[in-house]
């Protein structure tokens, strides 16, 4: 799946950076197959409502004559290449997208034609993206850095595809050639259109008995997955080691966040990283930095450092069920759907059952993807060809930007839809 840029450009890659050989004829037949078997059947995304307004606005912004750089939110893992793939076959049918360098290297071969490039690329695959992008075709790529899954919240963005997009323009403005460069934000939200409370109740079954939490059977929905969440928090304390009795005064949200410092904080004392603007980029840093000494040492299963990377990833998926998320008046259906499928992501990992249905979920249900196109931002080609200080801070104020856009535009669409699924809705019993 497309994931964002979380190195910085100049970062070497581990492995020579293979360019991609795009196929026309295989990107056009994969459009095709994606939208009637994909979305159509297999996500039961029965229709991509997309206004005439955020289509032109898509295509003012993505055509040959200018070099866009698309950047689509991240709500549900396995549907982001297909929603992406849908919307490139409107505006940009060979476009290249960033994907995870696992993905690529899973059938390089494949991949290549589909012009997917790897994210551990480094310099050459910054330098393919541009010119492609320059060429008129366009680039995607997910600049949202610790993706949590879900749906109502845009989490911070990396720089990444801005300094891509700067690059761009400051090579257009050298030219001359009055090629206009944008980043071009993308939001979507995925809605139910029936009631899917059977399902999820059958999947919440699934996560109680493989993981070894006690039944909810009998219990209402909301009921039965504050109880899995209060299960699974209490069983995640025993497993790495934390006094759960020095919180149980405070409510769900303050115990899981001290439970995440707590953790962060035993990494922190063996793993120095550089300070972090937020626990996550923290926790990221962490990781990473597991995972170099992982590969530097003679073994990669060094009892302590996989340990370590345990602690990093339960960190981690803390951060996904947050107060700022769910602690909403109401608690929609898929509110509950995008957090049980990040249970299994993260603690249901074995078994081919579980590896299929973490790579592909499933659907509960029939569902509409509402997809709108924020104002694309044109990216400044003299403010992209300033001194080292003045790029930095263009790259941050053109995120900032992009961050905010693709978040109020979000907002808009779940007030729109708020009607539609309230019915589905129920008291939030984490309030």
């Amino acid at each position: 799946m497309t994931l964002s840029l979380a190195t910085p450009l100049s970062a070497p890659s581990p492995r020579p950076f293979r360019v991609p050989k795009p196929s026309r004829a295989l990107m056009w037949a994969l459009g095709f197959v994606n939208r009637w078997c994909l979305l159509r059947g297999y996500f039961r995304v029965e229709q991509l409502d997309l206004p005439r307004a955020d289509r032109e606005r898509l295509k003012m912004a993505v055509n040959e004559d200018t070099a866009a750089f698309i950047a689509p939110n991240h709500p549900e893992f396995g549907l982001d290449w297909m929603i992406d793939k849908e919307l490139s076959t409107i505006v940009a049918p060979r476009v290249a997208s960033w994907a995870a360098h696992e993905i690529v290297r899973s059938a390089p071969k494949f991949w290549s034609r589909n012009n997917l490039v790897a994210n551990n690329g480094g310099d050459a695959a910054a330098e393919y993206s541009v010119r492609w992008a320059l060429g008129g075709h366009g680039v995607l790529m997910h600049p949202e850095g610790m993706v949590h899954w879900t749906a109502n919240t845009v989490h911070p963005l990396f720089n990444g595809l801005a300094e891509l997009a700067m690059e761009a323009a400051r090579r257009a403005a050298a030219e001359q050639n009055g090629r206009r460069v944008f980043v071009v934000p993308i939001v979507w939200k995925l809605r139910y259109t029936e009631d899917v409370s059977e399902a999820l109740q059958a999947d919440m079954a699934r996560i109680e008995r493989e993981l070894g939490l006690a039944s909810g059977e009998n219990r209402t929905i909301a009921d039965r997955f504050h109880t899995l969440q209060e299960n699974l928090l209490a069983r995640q304390m025993t497993q790495f080691g934390f006094d759960a009795g020095s919180v149980c005064a405070l409510d769900f949200f303050a115990r899981q966040e001290v439970f995440r410092g707590w953790l962060v904080s035993d990494l922190q004392s063996r793993h120095a990283v550089e300070p972090a603007d937020s626990v996550e980029r923290t926790i990221h840093r962490i990781r990473r930095a597991i995972e170099g000494k992982q590969r530097a040492g003679k073994s990669g299963r060094d009892a302590g450092l996989t340990a370590d990377a345990r602690k990093a990833r339960e960190a981690e998926r803390l951060g996904g069920f947050s107060r700022a998320s769910y602690a909403t008046q109401s608690l929609s259906q898929e509110q509950i759907a995008e957090s049980l499928k990040r249970i299994r992501a993260a603690l249901m990992r074995r078994g081919i059952r579980n590896i299929l249905q973490n790579y592909l979920p499933l659907a509960y249900g029939r569902r509409v993807a509402h997809v709108r196109v924020p104002e694309p931002i044109v990216v400044n080609g003299m403010r992209a060809s300033g001194d080292s200080e003045e790029r930095d801070r263009y790259a941050q104020d053109i995120t900032e930007q992009t961050r905010a856009r693709m978040q109020l535009k979000l907002d808009a669409i779940n007030r729109e839809i708020e009607g539609m699924a309230a019915g589905f809705s129920c008291a939030n019993p984490f309030r």
